[in-house]
């Protein structure tokens, strides 16, 4: 009788587990009548009983099921009728769905135990059923059991059940409550809060226009624009012929363009490296990408933030004075200098 108890046991947990332990499961019980038919081997005749049914669902097409059921059978030769109880434990899925899920075709299989009065047998069982909705919490059911037992001897008995299945969702409270309050009348020359709204904003825009029109207006001073500061930025800066390294003129052009930097935090720049006519186009591309870096690294070196500078190379391309000699060398080997971002009027360093 211990395999009778664990069995009652587990559809009482399954029964009493919270509703977050069912992933939003439905719970499902109902009755039943069956026919059962035996096996010849049992010397039982068919007969006529009936069962109840728990089970929870642990998804949308699977569910764990429990049944106790029982029959009463006549017997041969004049004995006593028998007396049959059987307890299942079995999973059940939905295998199909017709008609928007209000028609399901079931299939599923697990353990069962029979007490035949004198003696006991354990087996496995299958089943086929289909239920038929009848509304949202209840359902007609009709199963077909075949069960396989081994003990005490092979026999398979099948059984019909036909009967009812409910459902309950306990995850799924639903409160309605409704509040009454006695109607008030409105006078017939009453504002209503709506127009009362209205005219209290057109109020306080006209106070606000009235407010306005008393103001002095205010005058705005734009400095005007520090020539000497953009001139300062435009300055470009020479380099020895195949050289990168700044001279001590360039360093001084440069420590100008430092302090129109510190003047104006928002200003941003883009150095340009040229080179010669000499040599070939790929090396003046890169002699004049050394050149911007030199400056940029020189800027930096005296508190630039690196951000605010972007570097480039045009090498022998966009000669600023056309010809081999030593002039026309001598003013294009050069970094030029761009604002990218600064403010509509740069301002000019103080003056110490």
């Amino acid at each position: 009788m211990w395999v009778k108890a664990i069995t009652v046991g587990v559809a009482v947990a399954a029964l009493a587990a919270p509703a977050s332990a069912q992933h939003r499961g439905t719970i499902a019980f109902g009755a039943f009548g069956n026919r059962a038919m035996f096996d010849s081997k049992n010397n039982v005749n068919s007969g006529w009983g009936g069962g109840i049914r728990v089970g929870a669902f642990v998804g949308r097409r699977l569910s764990i099921e429990s049944e106790w059921g029982a029959a009463s059978a006549s017997r041969p030769a004049g004995l006593a009728d028998a007396h049959i109880e059987n307890i299942t434990l079995r999973l059940t899925a939905v295998a199909l769905r017709l008609g928007q899920d209000r028609v399901n075709f079931l299939l599923g299989a697990g353990y069962t135990h029979a007490d035949w009065q004198s003696a006991e047998s354990d087996g496995i069982q299958g089943l086929l059923g289909a239920k038929v909705g009848l509304g949202k919490g209840a359902a007609l059911r009709v199963d077909y059991v075949m069960d396989f037992n081994q003990h005490p001897k092979s026999t398979r008995n099948s059984a019909l059940h036909f009967g009812l299945a409910f459902y309950r969702n306990p995850a799924t409270v639903i409160r309605t409550e409704t509040v009454w309050s006695a109607p008030t009348r409105q006078r017939a020359d009453s504002v209503s809060a709506a127009e009362t709204g209205r005219l209290r904003e057109v109020e306080v825009e006209y106070m606000e226009l009235r407010d306005s029109l008393g103001r002095p207006i205010p005058v705005i001073v734009v400095p005007a624009t520090s020539e000497a500061a953009l001139a300062t930025m435009m300055t470009k800066i020479n380099f020895l012929r195949d050289q990168y390294n700044l001279s001590d003129s360039a360093r001084a052009i440069l420590d100008e363009k430092v302090l129109i930097f510190r003047a104006n935090p928002a200003m941003r720049i883009a150095i340009t490296g040229y080179a010669s006519a000499p040599g070939t186009e790929g090396y003046n591309m890169a002699l004049g990408l050394r050149r911007a870096q030199a400056t940029k690294d020189y800027l930096v070196s005296r508190g630039v933030d690196p951000i605010r500078i972007e570097i480039g190379t045009r090498g022998e391309n966009n000669l600023l004075v056309e010809g081999d000699n030593f002039y026309a060398n001598g003013q294009n080997r050069r970094g030029q200098f761009r604002l990218l971002i600064a403010d509509p009027y740069l301002v000019a360093p103080r003056k110490p």
